[in-house]
């Protein structure tokens, strides 16, 4: 017995169900906030002059970078907020 599957517009197999909805990424189910402070004890990558460390975060497609501590070193402090939508 052959069975047809229904396909989308994406060119996807039709799903149903909780997962109906769902876009080309997901459905958006809540959203994560991430609060960057600080960093210590960093390795020393520069034997000339401090480092300008950052932070970056990723969760899925969606990334966010903090901008450099200019001559943090390596105990640098960025007060930073991200939002991530998951």
């Amino acid at each position: 017995m052959a069975t047809k599957s229904k396909v989308n517009g994406l060119n996807a197999m039709h799903t149903s169900g909780i997962y109906s909805d769902m876009t080309v990424d997901g459905p958006e189910i809540g959203t994560l906030v991430v609060i960057v402070d600080r960093a210590k004890n960093l390795p020393n990558r520069k034997t000339i002059g401090k480092q300008d460390p950052y932070c970056a975060a990723r969760l899925g497609k969606e990334a966010k970078k903090t901008e450099t501590d200019r001559r943090g070193g390596q105990t640098p402090r960025w007060y930073d907020m991200f939002v991530l939508m998951f």
